[in-house]
Parts: structure tokens; sequence; C-alpha cells
């Protein structure tokens, strides 16, 4: 069965469950018409051994045939039931038999309470004796009553309710295949929607409509979210892959062009020798930012890591570290300085370095980055601000997309990977805060990051 369709096991299992329902109330009916109809023959016999008894005793010690002959209620009661009645002197023997119409089993001065169902030459039969006593005569009457009758309607009960069983099962298999395909129905189509989305990559939106809110209707809101959210992934795979291979082929070109240069005949001349491995160094320096921006992205992404940490501190470390790499440039950090944030100090560094990153690298005069810092009870705002070239008002709202990049043309070095912001996008909104920028072209950029605090323990 584990490989029958659902259409199939919703039809066995319905049919099934429709026919043996049935099934089980035609047994039950008919053992109760067949004791009932039973207990109504007894009573019918019962009643003649009554009669019969009640008559011999009434008349006496002297009765005729022709007293029997004129008692046409129990001649005709006799004969309409199929009964026979024998009376028995004290041995045993037979006297006299009225309506030979049942058999008689073979005497018995054990005399039972209750009729006996016996069969005889084939015959179904009730049979039951009493004693009788009129007059100078004491013996026994017995009567024997037929089930004829009773049983050839039980035969046609059964006859009739195997008939209906059989009906039943053909009409519980319909039934049960009508309701399996009209319940079934949404499934199958919401299945080729499925196949169909697969075929084409989840490229296509999702057109089945079910308005019936029910299990299949909330199946449908879930199939139709994991839709959106498969195909958004999907799109954002392909413009990243697209992206990332954009962005990699130029610096490759360039190295392969400068080593196919010094291949050929470079490595002979010493400048021009210097050059190509100053520029290659350049472009391989530029993969490797490039790959290692992508992995702190990916990485990051799947963060919880909830750790506190100072601001300050991780506003001096990148201090020193810039008075190394770039001794010109002057940073500073203005507010007080015990003020913390509940994110790992990798990660607010990872926010501040790649601002102090763009400040530097989009500027024409000497670098002066400022780090602010202010909080009340409910918020903190950190500012970096810088005296760079500014951002033009028509490219801010793309500035936090993946791989943009200013134009090179306005800075003294070349651009960046165009990860770096967002990253620092990333970062805040994984850590439940809003980043925005303030910019003028010439006069310089200022970004305003604002986390929630922590509710204080009390």
């Amino acid at each position: 069965m584990k490989h029958w369709t659902l259409q199939k096991k919703w039809t066995y299992a319905s049919g099934l469950s429709i026919f043996l329902s049935f099934f089980m109330m035609c047994v039950i009916l008919f053992f109760s018409l067949y004791n009932w109809l039973l207990l109504s023959e007894e009573k019918l016999a019962q009643n003649t051994l009554q009669e019969v008894v009640h008559f011999f005793e009434s008349k006496g010690p002297i009765i005729s045939i022709q007293d029997i002959q004129r008692n046409k209620t129990l001649l005709n009661q006799l004969v309409n039931q199929k009964q026979s009645v024998r009376i028995l002197n004290a041995d045993g023997i037979e006297v006299l038999r009225i309506n030979d119409a049942s058999p008689f089993p073979s005497f018995s001065q054990t005399l039972t309470a209750d009729f006996q169902k016996e069969k005889l030459n084939g015959q179904l039969l009730l049979y039951k004796g009493a004693e009788i006593d009129f007059g100078l005569f004491k013996g026994y009457v017995e009567i024997s009553h037929s089930l004829e009758n009773f049983s050839q309607l039980m035969r046609y009960i059964l006859i009739a309710m195997v008939i209906f069983t059989i009906i039943a099962l053909i009409l519980s298999a319909l039934i049960g295949y009508s309701l399996s395909s009209i319940l079934l129905r949404p499934l199958k189509e919401l299945r080729d929607e499925m196949q169909e989305a697969k075929r084409l990559k989840f490229s296509k939106e999702v057109h089945f409509q079910y308005a019936t809110n029910d299990e299949i209707g909330e199946l449908l809101t879930i199939y139709k979210q994991l839709m959106n959210e498969v195909s958004e992934t999907i799109t954002r795979q392909d413009e990243f892959i697209h992206n990332v291979s954009h962005e990699l082929r130029t610096p490759i070109q360039v190295v392969e062009g400068h080593l196919s240069l010094l291949n050929r005949w470079g490595k002979e001349d010493r400048e021009v020798l210097d050059d190509s491995l100053q520029i290659s160094l350049t472009e391989v320096q530029k993969m490797k930012l490039l790959i290692e921006e992508m992995l702190k992205l990916a990485k990051r992404e799947q963060s919880n890591d909830r750790a506190k940490t100072t601001i300050s501190t991780i506003v001096y470390e990148l201090e020193q570290k810039y008075r190394i790499i770039a001794p010109a440039v002057t940073i500073k950090f203005i507010g007080d300085k015990t003020e913390a944030l509940t994110i790992p100090a990798t990660v607010l560094e990872q926010i501040i370095g790649n601002l102090i990153d763009n400040a530097i690298k989009y500027n024409i005069n000497q670098p002066e980055i400022i780090v602010t810092v202010a909080s009340d009870d409910t918020q903190t705002l950190l500012s970096i601000i810088d005296n760079g070239i500014g951002i033009p008002i028509d490219i801010l709202p793309k500035i936090f997309d993946r791989f943009f990049v200013v134009d090179e043309a306005r800075t003294k070095t070349k651009g960046g990977s165009g990860l770096g912001l967002s990253i620092v996008k990333r970062l805040v909104t994984e850590y439940n805060g809003k980043v925005d920028v303030e910019s003028k072209v010439n006069e310089g950029t200022k970004f305003n990051i604002i986390f929630s605090n922590m509710p204080k323990e009390e």
C-alpha cells in the first residue's frame, strides 16, 4: 500500500469503512429480526398449546371427534400455522393426532419449560409437551410447530441483505472515489503547480487559487510564502553570482594581461617588470579584499552572538591601526567613554571600520573622522562624520546595495568591492539597529546608527 496514490488509499479507506458499517448494521439487523421472529413463533406455538390443553380439559371426561371438528378456530389456527398436535396416554402411546403437518420427535416423559428447536426430515420445527388431565384420561399433549415459513422469510431477508451489501460495496467505492477526487483536486493542482515551478526553476509566480479557509488553504498559504522566499533567494543568488563573477573578472584579466606581457618580453625590462608586478599585486589585493568581505558577510548573516562592547575601546583600537596604515588620518571620539552596545566587539569593529575605510577612500583632503556617541534610556546614537567628497543625493538610496561602487574618477584611490556598506547595513539590521546617512557633495558625509538599549536589570 505504500506505493498507492493518496486518491487510491482514500477510495479504499472510505469505501471499506462505508461497506463495513453497512455490513455490521445488516448483521445486527439480521440477528435481531431472527431472534424477534423466532420469539414470535414460540409465542404462537405456546398460545396454541394452551388453547388445546384448555379445550380438552374444558370438555370434561367425554370428548368426541365431532367436538374437535366443531372447534373451527383451533383447527384453522393449526392449519394456517402448520402446527400438529398429538395426544398421548400415560405410557406415551399416541391416541390422537390433529393436523399432521409437522413431524414429532420421539416421546420423552421429561418435559421442558421452553420450546425445543429441532430439525426432523429436513424440516425445522419447535416442539414442546405438556401434561393433560381431563376426567378419566391422564396423559400428554405435544405440539409441533413448523418453522418453514420462518425459514423462508429469513432466507429472503438474508438474500436481500446480501444484495444490498453488494450494492453498498459498489456505491461506497463510487462515493469514496468521487469524494477523493473532489477533495484531492486542490492537492493535485498544487502538485502540478509545484512541478511546473520546479521545471521553470521557481521563476514562475503561483497562480493556483483556493478560497476555502481549511488545511489545504493553509498549505497553499505556506507554499506561496515558501515560493516567494525561494524565488527571492534564487534571484539574489543569481545576482550575487553574476556580480561576483563580474567583479572578479576584471582584476583577473588585468593580472593575466600583465603576466602575458612579462612572459613575452617584459621580464627583460626592469621598469616594465616593476610596474606589472605592482599592478598585479594591487589587483590581487583587490580580489583578496572582495573575498574576505564576502566571507565576513556570509558569516555574520547567521550570527547570534550577543556580547557587550564599549564603543570608545573599539574606536581607540581602530585609531591605533590606522596610525600605522594611514598616518595622515585623524580619528576622534566624542562622548561618554563608558557607553557600550550589546553586540560583539568584532561586529562593532566591522561596522565602524568599514565606515572609516570609506571615509578615507572617498576623500581628496586630509581625512578627518569624528565618532560621536549619545545615549538615553531607550536608544544609543552612534555617528561617524568625515570630511570627504560627499555623496550625490541621487545615489544615496543605492549606497547600501551589494557591489555598488561610486565613480572612481571622484576619488584619489580605486574603488572598493562595493560590499563595505552592504555589510554595515546587514550587521546593523541583524542587531536590531537602523542606519541612515546625511551627505553634502564636497563637504562630507555623516552616518547615523541607532541601536535600541536593553532594559536595565532591577
